[in-house]
């Protein structure tokens, strides 16, 4: 199976999920820390979809699924364990030239959900093209070793200093080297050790005078609250 790897920007976008079992709560939880807004259509859900529901984090609809349930939606993901109601979901959207996922069955997808190692910001796909979801699981754990929860607030102080630098240093031609300098030092190292005064020193050696003490040590105790 060929496919075109692409990330999609949702957050505060319509889509829904047909299914309120166990995988239909998985392709909630992921759609939500995308940032979308989702509509479960099921007859019945799992104790932590009603909860959401109960607290208005997901609209509900206690319904079998129609073509109606589509409209407005952006990204459609069926989750039920019946084939033939994934089908329809599936056809319904495609009539609607509307992006579907149906869950272990490549035949109805129009894309594939892959597996993902997050870290923060830092989202690792692998896909397999449907060839072996084994392998696919195993490279997701090993690539959860090899890059460990140290990388979530890498990246939020990474973040943090490439903003400050860009507001306050527009244009600089310097600025990309000052970038490759940060991601090439043991900058990582000193944030998966929790040693701020290290991390501030780091930054001081690489950026100079490009950002104040003041501002480095905020930036730095930001980011490793995220650990």
């Amino acid at each position: 199976m060929k496919t075109y790897p692409i990330f999609a920007l949702i957050e505060d976008r319509p889509c829904l999920v047909v299914g309120g079992g166990a995988v239909g709560e998985r392709k909630v939880q992921d759609l939500r820390l995308a940032g979308a807004r989702v509509t479960v259509v099921s007859l019945s859900l799992t104790p932590a979809l009603a909860e959401l529901a109960a607290a208005g984090q997901i609209r509900y609809l206690h319904e079998d699924f129609s073509p109606e349930h589509l409209q407005g939606m952006v990204l459609v993901l069926a989750a039920t364990d019946d084939r033939r109601v994934n089908a329809r979901v599936s056809a319904a959207a495609q009539a609607q030239s509307i992006w579907v996922n149906v869950a272990d069955d490549p035949e109805f997808c129009t894309f594939i959900v892959p597996a993902q190692v997050k870290r923060g910001d830092l989202t690792l796909a692998i896909s397999t093209g449907g060839a072996s979801p084994a392998l696919a699981r195993k490279l997701r754990k090993d690539l959860q070793q090899r890059f460990g929860p140290e990388y979530g607030p890498y990246l939020a102080l990474l973040k943090g200093v490439r903003t400050r630098l860009l507001t306050e240093r527009r244009g600089r031609p310097e600025n990309a080297a000052l970038f490759h300098q940060l991601v090439a030092s043991p900058l990582l190292a000193a944030v998966a050790q929790g040693d701020q005064a290290r991390v501030v020193a780091l930054l001081r050696e690489i950026l100079g005078d490009a950002l104040s003490p003041q501002v480095l040590g905020e930036l730095t105790s930001e980011a490793l609250a995220e650990s």
